[in-house]
This record gives structure tokens, sequence and C-alpha cells, in this order.
């Protein structure tokens, strides 16, 4: 668990992240890109904080739009964008009410994003509403399947209470305990696990549900882990036992009206 949230970090600490930034952006456009058109695409990143994914995009070709509530956050993510020379497109607001135009974006993405909203399926159905018919949303997020978790100090297994315990502790720490929770005025509520997310998103709109293991990369079968990966992107029925060992968990889901997302072969 980090002592700061992300949206308090300073523009220098910002500009010590590019680095990561740039890396993180490649590997999950990697992933993704069976999955994209061709050529130049326009990005819409929720929580976009300092705007490093957008400047990130934006080196990359790609159009970066973003959209963070805090406004201190904005005002250094374009001070950062104007050192780096980036042209991003940063509004103020929620995943709750997007300042966008209906199906204005391709690939809508959403790190560590999802839980921290105040209602859940007004989100999806926003992000739906502002992907192109056949557009992507990836978004990666608190897993309810693994114990441990980084989105709250010193409650042990914190990942397997229940949903109405884990909203009750966070809404405490947030107003009693602010320390255990990052100083955040917008803690984790919600916790996801495969069938839920499957079911939220299709009831929002989207279609063909993808988990990490289907957007295994090239690079994420090589190495130590190679072997690991290879036998989950095949092998189904092995990946609740693997997600257990995971904090976290990421999805992509097509917006309705293009082509299903393309599985892993079935063992």
């Amino acid at each position: 668990m980090t002592q700061m949230a992300t949206e308090q970090i300073t523009l220098d600490q910002a500009a010590a992240l590019l680095a990561q930034s740039d890396q993180w952006v490649d590997q999950v456009l990697s992933r993704l890109q069976p999955h994209l058109p061709h050529g130049r695409l326009r990005v819409l990143d929720i929580g976009a904080a300092q705007g490093r994914t957008l400047i990130a995009l934006n080196r990359r070709g790609h159009e970066a739009c973003g959209v963070e509530p805090w406004g201190a956050a904005i005002d250094v993510a374009r001070q950062l964008a104007a050192r780096e020379g980036a042209v991003i497109d940063l509004r103020q607001g929620t995943a709750e009410s997007l300042p966008f135009d209906s199906a204005s974006f391709d690939l809508v993405l959403a790190f560590c994003v999802m839980e921290h909203v105040t209602d859940l399926e007004r989100s999806l159905s926003e992000i739906a509403r502002v992907l192109v018919p056949g557009g992507l949303f990836w978004f990666y997020s608190t897993s309810a399947v693994c114990p441990r978790q980084s989105e709250i100090r010193g409650f042990p297994l914190f990942g397997w209470y229940p949903d109405a315990l884990k909203r009750r502790v966070m809404l405490w720490a947030v107003k009693n305990r602010p320390s255990l929770v990052g100083f955040t005025e917008a803690p984790a509520l919600h916790w996801w696990t495969p069938r839920r997310a499957e079911r939220l998103l299709t009831a929002a709109g989207f279609t063909g549900m993808l988990d990490r293991w289907d957007l295994s990369a090239p690079d994420d079968t090589r190495g130590r882990l190679g072997p690991v990966r290879r036998v989950l992107k095949t092998h189904r029925w092995l990946r609740p036992l693997a997600d257990v060992m995971i904090p976290d968990l990421a999805f992509a889901a097509r917006r309705i009206g293009g082509a299903t997302l393309r599985h892993a072969a079935r063992p």
C-alpha cells in the first residue's frame, strides 16, 4: 500500500514515473493489439491523474484523452504535458458522467479506477456510451478472489471479507485512519470476481469478456513464468487457482456492435 494516493503525486514525482508509464502502456497495448484496429486510435483514460498514460499514448501517435476528478492532478498533468511537448485532452469529471460525446473512442482504459467509482453500473454504462460500436474497454481492478490486496493496510485476508464489510471498513478508514488508505478521499468500494465482471459488463452493453490470461502478449509467455502463462492461456479450468494468488484482476470486453473478442483455444 502506498503512503500517498495517486491523485496527490507532485509534478517532479510524476515526471520521474514517466518511463514506468511508457513501459506499462507498451505492455497493455501489446496485449490488446489483436483486438484493436490498426493505426491511430482515439483513447480515453479514466482516472488519468497527472496524465502520464496520456503522454505515453501521445508519444505513440494516438489521440489521448482523459478524465480526472481532482483539479490539482489536472494542473500537474497540464504542466507535465507542456514540459514533455505532448498534446493531451484532459477534462475534469468522473466515470459516472463522462464529458465526451457518444461513440467517441476506440479504446477506454481504467487502471485501478473502477474499484473507486461511486456508482459502478452508471460508470459502465457511460463507458459503453462513449465507445464506438465494437470499441474496446480494458480495466484493471481489485480482486475478491485473492485474500491479498493493496487498498488498505492492517487488515489480513481483506480480499475475502464480505463486500458489505469491506465497504464499511474502507469508509471508516477514510474518516478515522486515513493513513491506512493512502490519505485518499475516494477509497476502493468495489471488489471483482470474473463472474461479477461478466454479469455487470453484459448488463452495460458489452460482449465477449476476456480475462488477463486470454490477453497475454508474446512477451508474457517467455521467461521464468512463461510456461505457467502458456498453460493458463489454454487451460481455463486452472485460472481460478491462479487468480487466488494475484491481488488484482484485469478484463477486456467489446461494446456490442462489433466482432466478438477472440478467446484462447480451449483445451
